[in-house]
């Protein structure tokens, strides 16, 4: 019987009190690990952000110096003293030296207004309060001329199309001493590739000079970039913008057409200054609608406003970001002209001086 009781005693559960003691213990260690848990999402996610935007700024800034940098490039000649020959039909300049640069306040929609930019998406897209900037270009083929050109109205001859030129395409030939712009009056093709410069699609299939084996063969480019919104939102319906790059089709047509491409998103603001060269021999930076001359702009100094597309922090953002030539303030700030939206995002602003190395 003693046995017994024994055995009943030793097989006892727990008491309630000390259930709820074990029940106690463990919610605190639960409340602890997702506290932990929490926390290091939290941590992770600003994290990345913070990764994700000194990408884009990385990203966007490369974008514009590579292209700004050569604007009014076309191989060694002298761009100053020396005017390049445009035979083709329906170029998209008339005057590479006067066009290489240009820039827009965007103060509304109408903007564009008398430019060739006039009633297209970009007029209507490009955000209001960010600038926009235009480069005209040539890019030096990998390629080279397969001999002399026996006279100045003779095909050009070039070892292989790297850079897959066609039919209409617009061309840039030169030396250091002469430049021609031409359209490519047929197909390029076979082993010698031949660049035809005819009068179906030129004024006239003439060069203004036969070029030897040391000529570049250029493809021209007229490109423009601007911050726009990409119509998309986040998961709290914050608007996304971007940074685009317009480029021109160069089409033999006397209107211009366009083609619009998405670079990186989260830029929410382009902001440049243009150096323009005093008679004093000093450079002051100022917005585009003060340049006096643009020809006589040697530099830019630009800036990027760049946000995580999620809100990552726990505190509004009320802060104010300095650009060249404009302050970011939050919406609602005394005085503020550009604003942006009181919200949980993180921001970052970028800045960059490029010299011009083609009006040096």
């Amino acid at each position: 019987m003693k046995s017994n009781l024994t055995d009943r005693n030793n097989q006892r559960g727990l008491s309630l009190v000390e259930l709820l003691v074990a029940l106690a213990i463990s919610s605190i260690l639960l409340l602890g690990m997702s506290s932990i848990y929490l926390d290091s999402r939290k941590t992770d996610r600003l994290g990345t952000a913070l990764s994700r935007i000194q990408e884009t700024g990385r990203f966007a800034i490369n974008f514009l110096a590579k292209d700004i940098r050569m604007a009014g490039y076309q191989g060694c000649m002298d761009p100053e003293t020396l005017e390049i020959n445009i035979i083709a039909d329906n170029p998209p300049t008339t005057n590479l030296f006067d066009t290489a640069l240009r820039g827009y306040e965007v103060d509304d929609n109408t903007w564009a207004n008398g430019e060739e930019f006039d009633n297209t998406d970009i007029e209507a897209d490009a955000l209001i309060g960010s600038d926009v900037i235009a480069i005209q270009r040539a890019s030096v083929a990998d390629t080279e001329l397969t001999g002399n050109m026996g006279t100045d109205n003779a095909n050009i001859q070039i070892t292989t199309n790297p850079m897959g030129f066609a039919q209409n395409d617009i061309v840039v030939i030169a030396d250091c001493e002469n430049a021609d712009m031409f359209r490519i009056s047929s197909t390029p093709s076979g082993g010698t590739i031949t660049l035809a410069h005819a009068d179906n699609v030129n004024s006239g299939p003439k060069l203004s000079t036969p070029y030897g084996e040391g000529a570049s063969i250029m493809f021209f480019e007229s490109i423009v970039y601007f911050v726009a919104s990409t119509g998309r939102t986040n998961a709290r319906g914050d608007a996304i913008n971007a940074l685009y790059r317009q480029s021109d089709t160069l089409a033999n047509t006397a209107a211009s057409s366009f083609v619009i491409d998405e670079l990186v998103e989260g830029v929410d603001s382009l902001q440049i200054l243009y150096g323009e060269r005093l008679a004093s021999g000093n450079i002051h930076y100022v917005p585009a609608d003060e340049v006096g001359d643009m020809l006589l702009v040697e530099g830019i100094r630009l800036g990027l406003l760049v946000s995580s597309v999620d809100r990552v922090q726990e505190a509004d953002d009320n802060l104010s970001y300095e650009l060249p030539g404009e302050t970011i303030s939050p919406v609602g700030a005394a005085g503020a002209v550009v604003t942006h939206a009181i919200d949980q995002r993180i921001r970052r602003d970028f800045s960059i001086t490029i010299n011009l190395r083609n009006r040096q």
